[in-house]
């Protein structure tokens, strides 16, 4: 009996000895195939950052970490030191694991008070959630002019029905996602990242009496985005807006 129990104790040293080689080889074999890279330290976000999250907040609270990775795999811009960022503050939301930039860090008088959207007189920032599709395929961005085209059930000749109007034309384009069109040092491109489906915020400059009827559109309605061109002109709508009666013309 205690020669099986000793047997079955040599086995289990053995099976954890051999399972630290392992854990040890691996460790080996990725630093050997990450010293053969030219790797370089850079900082990244231990954990999710808030958009205007400090610097200084973020190294105190180890909300950032240092970490190894190949020089081929660092983005341009990538912070490397903490003085670069302890005197700013994020811009942007970050992800865990995402490399920090300093064109995401900007100064704390960017992020204190409206000087990432720059609001029309007599208008007010609204954002709306609209997929890839509905915001010409992606291609709206930051500064853009467009128009909303709305369908729901609406009044008109011959009373209530499905109806495709505008509901506001030739407005401006503030933000997409987290791009905003005043504070460059925010932006991380152009256009948001977006798949099939997923939908993305856009923030508009609307009239302030138009507040209420958007949010209602979007709540009740169906929105489409048109881009427009520079010299875009208004267009001629009618109250009649476009219904299964006369969306084909000469329909039999």
């Amino acid at each position: 009996m205690q020669s099986r129990v000793l047997a079955i104790l040599v086995a289990v040293v053995l099976a954890l000895v051999a399972t630290a080689a392992l854990v040890v080889y691996v460790n080996g074999a990725d630093r050997r195939a990450i010293s053969g890279q030219n790797p370089r330290m850079v900082w990244v976000a231990a954990k999710p950052i808030t958009a205007g999250t400090s610097g200084l907040t973020a190294i105190n609270t180890k909300l950032i970490k240092q970490v190894e990775v190949p020089s081929k795999n660092i983005v341009t811009g990538a912070v490397v030191s903490l003085a670069q960022i302890q005197n700013r503050v994020a811009a942007v939301n970050l992800e865990a694991g995402e490399q920090l930039l300093q064109k995401r860090w900007v100064g704390a008088e960017d992020v204190a008070g409206g000087r990432l959207l720059p609001i029309e007189s007599d208008h007010q920032a609204l954002a709306i959630g609209l997929d890839a599709v509905r915001q010409v395929a992606g291609f709206v961005t930051p500064g853009d002019r467009v128009s909303l085209v709305l369908t729901m059930k609406l009044p008109g000749p011959g009373g209530e029905r499905d109806r495709s109007r505008f509901l506001l034309q030739n407005i401006q384009v503030l933000a997409v996602g987290n791009t905003a069109l005043a504070n460059t040092a925010a932006q991380g491109g152009g256009r948001a990242n977006q798949g099939k489906g997923q939908v993305a915020a856009v923030t508009l400059s609307i009239p302030q009496g138009e507040v209420e009827h958007v949010v209602y559109a979007a709540e009740h309605g169906s929105i489409y985005m048109t881009l427009l061109a520079p010299d875009a002109k208004r267009v001629p709508t009618s109250n009649g807006g476009a219904t299964a009666d006369n969306v084909v013309s000469g329909a039999q």
